[in-house]
Order: structure tokens, then sequence, then C-alpha cells
């Protein structure tokens, strides 16, 4: 409802807008047939131009809320609305819309009792067909009127030259169809009644109805003088109808004005165009909808703290999705990446694909799956140590203490992207040992490597005490001397060798493909303290920033709300915009029948 009535507000805005253009600008012209096509667009411009809306799409950053969050602010607000005392407020617009629709009703009714009375007078009436025209001649005092091809008169009243002159001024009615503007004013007030200037472009359209039918009357006449003096005549005969045009009208004294007035000049046209600044003001102020949109989230991610881009390809992955990331990649990065021979199921599962990527250091690679089942997710990323195709794992490595006891000791947690590039080594012994303070602890230089996910093999080698070593292969035991592990040690060291790479881990060192990573152990055992200082500040850091951006993120949900009832009310006016287009061209096809 809310809708419909900024419609009818934005309409009768309108109708106010032409009804004033044409009352200062083009009125006193002799323009007489342009300002009535003038006036009726008016009247179909102000119903039509609120149903045109010009969108503008701003995109905004989905907010950064976690799931807890939202949960927590939820439970926020239930709690605030229980404690609000719930006032019932009077309905205004219930009352505007039961006045607005019983005064329609009445308007519709006195419109119904017109033409019940026009029916009655012209019902079981002698009635001479002459051309198209079809005239009653009634005994009784009637001004003169038509409507649409009946045309009305009492010749008893009236000589034959001041006959004649009525019958071609109301033929001129009947034959350009005046009347059929007459009961699209009367809709209109229907309508629209509550704007005053509504009853005003009423009058205005029978008034400029009255002066057509003048002009082209006087035109065929020679005598203009009897005319007029027909004109003045019908002054006493007062008793007409509202939907018919009468040869009487109230205002003529202005007809007569008009009559022996001077034709306008042709360059006085051009001041019908100043409606157009008002038509283009009025749509730039009121019909622009701002909609809010999310920037669409892609399986292309960019990890900014790690300087890492990265596309994951799933089973799911459309070709669409498959094709934006592409474009992403090389608008961004100039990094290349195509995917060929796409294969899918029945479920629009991918079976089988060819990834194939190029970057402009000239670095390129292929995966490639081919089978009967969904493939796995296929990891492309580049970051400043590699580029390649793996997934980042979480690795503990341990290794059993040279005291010879079982306790589990973890030497590094190892961020590991399956493409033999491994992050910086974080200790956590639990050791009472005075940090001094830390020098930069420089990172250990990692090549950059183009893996094939189908080349990798997983490898760990345990080694103790001079015994065989312990090997695990692709998460199995292949050789070696379980017993010098624990079952909990083994079953961690089997969970490890999931990962991409082969490890050997001795008590001293550890090795990833034959290369010795480690730093000196001791001085990282001495950092150990320091790290820990370190990461309890930046844990308090971030949840003081967290803190910090709850009103931005409370704010962005306030926004998001804002924007999806937007979105709700333009669904609103397009289901009524339709609505009124078919009921429009149903009128139309009515018309013509």
């Amino acid at each position: 409802m809310e809708t419909l009535f900024i419609y009818l507000l934005k309409s009768s805005a309108l109708i106010a807008v032409f009804y004033l253009a044409y009352h200062f600008l083009v009125r006193k012209e002799t323009f007489f047939n342009s300002n009535r096509w003038f006036l009726l667009s008016g009247l179909f411009t102000s119903i039509l131009l609120p149903l045109f809306v010009i969108k503008k799409v701003i995109l905004v950053e989905r907010p950064k809320i976690s799931p807890e969050e939202l949960e927590f602010y939820s439970h926020q607000s239930v709690a605030k609305l229980k404690d609000v005392p719930v006032v019932e407020a009077f309905d205004w617009m219930q009352l505007f819309w039961v006045s607005y629709i019983v005064i329609a009703c009445v308007l519709v009714f006195k419109i119904i009792l017109n033409f019940t009375s026009l029916y009655r007078m012209l019902y079981q009436q002698q009635i001479i067909k002459k051309e198209q025209f079809k005239l009653v001649n009634l005994n009784e005092n009637i001004a003169p009127f038509s409507f649409f091809n009946y045309i009305v008169y009492n010749s008893d009243l009236y000589s034959d030259e001041e006959l004649q002159s009525i019958l071609l001024h109301e033929k001129i009615h009947s034959k350009e169809k005046h009347s059929l503007d007459i009961l699209i004013a009367k809709l209109f007030c229907i309508v629209f009644w509550f704007n005053p200037f509504v009853w005003l472009y009423k009058k205005a359209i029978t008034q400029n109805l009255e002066y057509i039918a003048d002009q082209k009357a006087i035109e065929q006449l020679e005598d203009k003088k009897s005319y007029q003096r027909a004109l003045l005549k019908v002054v006493s005969n007062q008793n007409c109808l509202s939907i018919t045009n009468n040869f009487y009208q109230s205002l003529i004294k202005k007809r007569i004005v008009m009559l022996n007035k001077n034709q306008s000049h042709k360059r006085n046209l051009f001041k019908y165009a100043f409606i157009i600044p008002a038509l283009i003001g009025f749509v730039l102020l009121f019909q622009v909808k701002v909609i809010a949109q999310q920037k669409e989230e892609t399986t292309y991610t960019k990890m900014q703290s790690h300087k890492e881009v990265r596309v994951v390809i799933t089973k799911n992955s459309t070709d669409a999705e498959m094709k934006n990331d592409a474009s992403v990649l090389k608008k961004d990065h100039g990094i290349t990446l195509k995917c060929s021979k796409v294969k899918r199921n029945n479920d629009g599962e991918i079976t089988g694909i060819k990834v194939e990527f190029k970057d402009k250091d000239g670095n390129k690679g292929v995966s490639q799956v081919d089978g009967k089942e969904p493939i796995k997710p296929i990891h492309f990323y580049k970051n400043d140590s590699g580029i390649g195709f793996g997934k980042q794992k979480e690795v503990r490595i341990f290794s059993r203490n040279g005291n010879g006891r079982n306790e589990d000791t973890p030497l590094a947690m190892i961020m590991d992207d399956s493409l033999g590039v491994v992050g910086n080594f974080n200790f956590d012994f639990d050791m009472d040992v005075e940090a001094p303070k830390p020098p930069e602890a420089p990172e250990a230089p990692f090549p950059k490597h183009i893996w094939n996910d189908a080349d990798v093999q997983t490898r760990v080698v345990v080694k103790k005490d001079g015994k065989k070593s312990l090997v695990i292969l692709n998460g199995k035991i292949v050789e070696g001397d379980q017993s010098i592990l624990s079952k909990k040690e083994l079953d961690e060291l089997l969970d490890a060798s999931s990962n991409d790479n082969s490890y050997t881990i001795t008590d001293a060192k550890v090795v990833v493909n034959g290369k010795d990573l480690m730093v000196n152990a001791k001085k990282q055992m001495q950092l150990m303290k320091f790290d820990k200082v370190k990461m309890k500040a930046e844990i308090a850091r971030a949840r003081s920033e967290m803190n910090d951006h709850k009103p931005e993120m409370e704010a962005a949900r306030i926004e998001m709300d804002k924007a999806r009832e937007e979105l709700i009310k333009a669904k609103a006016e397009m289901n009524a915009a339709r609505a009124e287009y078919i009921k429009a061209k149903e009128e139309v096809k009515s018309e013509k029948k």
C-alpha cells in the first residue's frame, strides 16, 4: 500500500506540473489542437512516468562478520526488543485508504447516474440518422449537447440560422471524438480526486474542446456574428449532463474573445518544449533507485597477508566461474589459466579436466584428471615463494628425545603448500629459558618450484640411536622397526604422511627433499619465550581491532537490511507496473473494438 501511495503522489505532482505549464505558457495561444494533445499526453505521462525507474547499482563489500558475531548481535537485538514496550499507534494510512475508496466509489456512482439519465432521455425517442450522426430533437428545455454520435437539441427554441450554427458546432465535437476526452478526464478525477489540480485540468480540457469546435465552426460559416448570437441565446438553457459536450459553457465570454483573437505566431510553439526539463528533473530526483549489491565472490582469493593469490576448482565449478577466475588472474596478475577437456557426469559434476597455467616470467605447468569419479579440488596459487598446483596443510613433525623417553616433542609447525615450499619454523617448547632480545630471524630462502599433483609422493623417515630407520610412504609403513615409536607417535606420523612432500626426521635436523632447512635448534629455543610473548600481543591486538570494528559491522548490517528492503520495494513496484501495463493494454484493445 505504501508503494501505491507514493505512486499516486508522484502522478499527482506530474499532473500539477502539466497543468501549470499549460496555464502559464500556452493557455492564451490559439494552438487549440496542439493544446488538446498536450493536455492528454500530460495525463498519460503522469501515470506512466512514475513507473519508469533508472537503477543505479553500487557494489559494496560483504561485511566481514563472523557467524558467532552475527548470532551475538541477533540475540542482543531480540533482548532489546523484549524490553521495548509495545505502543499501538493510530493507523493514518488505513484511514486515508478507506476515505480514498469511499469517495472514489461515490464519484463512480455519480457517473453511472449520468449514464442512466442519458439513457432515459434517449429511450424511445425519434432518432434521425444523417451521415454518421444521430440527431435527437427533444421537446424539453435543455441546452444542445453531443455524446459521441448522438446530437441532442430542441429545434423549437432556435431559428433555422441559429440551429444550423448549433448543429455544426456539435457535429465537430462528435466527429473528433471529444466525448472520449471528457470521459478520460472524468476517470482521472475519480482516481486523483484528492488532487485539486486534476479538477482544474478537467476544466481546461473541456474549455479547450469548446475552443476547437468554435474555431472550426467559424471557418465554415460566413456570418461570425450570428454564431456568437447563438452562443449568447443558449445561455439561459443550462440543463445538461456532465459527461456530454455542451454547446453552452460558463466561460462564454472567453469563448467569444478567442473567436475574435488573431492567430498565434508559429514561433510560440517552442513553449511546449519547456515541459521537457521539468520531466528530466523529476526523473533524476525521484526515479533513480540506488541498489546496494554485494560484490560477487568467486573461487578466486587474494590473501594480502601472505601476498598470495589462489584459485580452487571443485567438482561443482561452473564454466562461467572458471572463465571469470581466469579473467581475473589475467587482468590482475598476468597469469594465463586455461581449463580444457572438461567432462561432467549426469549430476553436472566434473570428472575430467585439464588445467594449464603460464605466467609472464615463463613459468608454466599442467594438472590433468580424467576418470569416472568427481574430481578432488584442484588448487592453483602464486605467492612470493612459488607458483603451481597445491594446497596448504599443517603438519606436526615429532622426534624422540635424546634421553630415550617416550614423550612427544613437537619440533616444528610447518605450513606446507604441497609445492616444495616450506614456511617459517615457529617452535613452541615449554622450557624455562630466559629470552634475550631477539634479532631479526632471517627467513630461509626457498626456491620456486612448479609441481604437478600427480608427480608427488609423501615419504617420512624416522631415525633413532642407530636403529633401523622407520620409513613411511604415502601413509603406509614400508620398512623399519615401528617399535621405536609409541602408538600415539606412529598415528601422528601416519597422519602427517598425507602431506605432498618427503621428510627425513632425526633428533637434530629436519631434511626436506634432501636439503637441510633447520637453523640452530638452541638458538630457536632461546627465541621461544619471545615468540610466545609476541603471539600474545598479536592476539590482544586482534581482539582490540575486532572491538574497534564492531560499530562498522553493525552499520554494514543495517545497510544490508536497507538494501534488502529496497529490493523488495523495487520488486513490488515492478509487479504493480506490470499490472498497470496489462490493464492499459486491455483497455486500449476494448476501445479499439
